[in-house]
C-alpha cells in the first residue's frame, strides 16, 4: 500500500510521455499530399519543355518548307513569311509569361520593316495567331494562282496546325494551374504538422536542443519540397525560353541562308543574275535585329 500511494503522488512529477505514433500518421499524409503535388508540377514541367521543343521543330520546318516551296515562286513573300515565322518564339514567350507590350514592340518593327505587317501583328491579342493568319492568307493566294502544287499547300498548312497546337496546348497549361484549394489544404497540414512536432519529439523524451535541430530538418526539407511545387505550377517561368526563342530565330535564318546547293538541272534565277545567297537575304545579317534579340529581357 505504502509503495502504491508512493508511485500515486510522485507519478503526478514525472514528464508525460507522448507516443509519436499519432504525428507519425498525420506525417503519412502530409508527405502523401507533397509526393502528389510534386509529381504533378513535374508533369507539368515536362510537357512544357515538350511543346517548346516543338516551337524550334516547327518554325525549322516552316522555313525549310518555305524555302524549297514559295521561294522558288515568290522571293518577296518567302522572305516576308520567313520573318514572321522567325518572331513566331518571341511572341509565344510574350504571351505566356504576360510580358509588357514594349518588350517586344521594337523586335517587331525591325523583323518585319513594312509598317503594314508591323502594325498589324501589334494590333492583335493574340499576336502568334496573326502570324499563322499571315501564313495561310499567302498560301490561299498562290494557291488561287496555281502556284502551289496540293501536295505543298498541304505539307505547309499541316506545319501551320502544328504551330497553331503549339499556342493552345501552352496556353492551357498556362491557364490551368493546380487547384488552390488543393494547394491550400496542403500547405494548412503541412503547418499544422511543423508546428505540433516540437512539443511531441521534446514530450517524447529528446532535448531542448536535439528537438530544435531535428524539427528545423524536418521544415527545410518540407517546405522546401513545398516551394518547389508552387515554383513549377507554371513551368514557363522555369524553362529558359529566351535561349529556345533565339535558337528558334537562328534555324528559321539558317533555313534562307544555308540553302544546299543546286541540283544537276536545277535553273536558280539567283545564280542567273549574278546575286550571292547573301546579298539576296541581307535581312538576315542586320545587326540591328540581333542587337535587339540580344537586349531582350528574359
Amino acid at each position: 500500500l505504502t509503495i502504491w500511494v508512493q508511485d500515486q503522488i510522485f507519478g503526478r512529477f514525472k514528464k508525460p510521455q507522448l507516443p509519436l505514433s499519432s504525428l507519425g500518421l498525420i506525417s503519412t499524409f502530409v508527405a502523401f499530399l507533397l509526393t502528389l503535388r510534386s509529381n504533378h508540377s513535374l508533369s507539368r514541367l515536362d510537357t512544357a519543355r515538350n511543346l517548346w521543343s516543338k516551337v524550334v521543330l516547327n518554325t525549322r520546318e516552316m522555313a525549310q518548307l518555305i524555302t524549297a516551296f514559295i521561294y522558288p515562286v515568290d522571293k518577296q513573300l518567302a522572305l516576308m513569311l520567313g520573318r514572321h515565322v522567325a518572331l513566331f518564339g518571341w511572341l509565344l514567350k510574350s504571351q505566356l509569361r504576360f510580358s509588357k507590350k514594349d518588350d517586344v514592340v521594337e523586335l517587331v518593327r525591325v523583323m518585319l520593316p513594312n509598317k503594314k505587317d508591323a502594325d498589324y501583328v501589334l494590333s492583335q491579342h493574340q499576336k502568334t495567331s496573326a502570324v499563322l493568319i499571315r501564313i495561310r492568307q499567302v498560301l490561299a493566294h498562290l494557291g488561287k494562282q496555281h502556284r502551289l502544287t496540293t501536295a505543298e499547300e498541304i505539307a505547309l498548312d499541316h506545319t501551320v496546325h502544328a504551330l497553331s497546337d503549339t499556342i493552345t496546348s501552352t496556353g492551357r497549361i498556362r491557364a490551368t494551374p493546380i487547384p488552390t484549394l488543393y494547394t491550400s489544404h496542403t500547405s494548412r497540414l503541412l503547418v499544422f504538422y511543423i508546428f505540433s512536432l516540437p512539443p511531441a519529439l521534446h514530450m517524447s523524451g529528446l532535448d531542448g536542443i536535439t528537438t530544435t535541430l531535428l524539427t528545423m530538418v524536418v521544415g527545410f526539407a518540407m517546405f522546401g519540397l513545398d516551394e518547389i511545387s508552387h515554383l513549377f505550377e507554371q513551368p514557363f517561368r522555369v524553362i529558359p525560353m529566351y535561349q529556345i526563342s533565339k535558337r528558334s530565330m537562328q534555324a528559321v535564318a539558317d533555313a534562307f541562308t544555308c540553302r544546299p546547293p543546286a541540283l544537276a538541272g536545277e535553273n536558280r534565277e539567283d545564280e542567273e543574275d549574278g546575286l550571292s545567297q547573301r546579298e539576296l537575304t541581307t535581312y538576315w545579317s542586320n545587326t540591328d535585329m540581333a542587337k535587339v534579340s540580344d537586349n531582350l529581357m528574359e
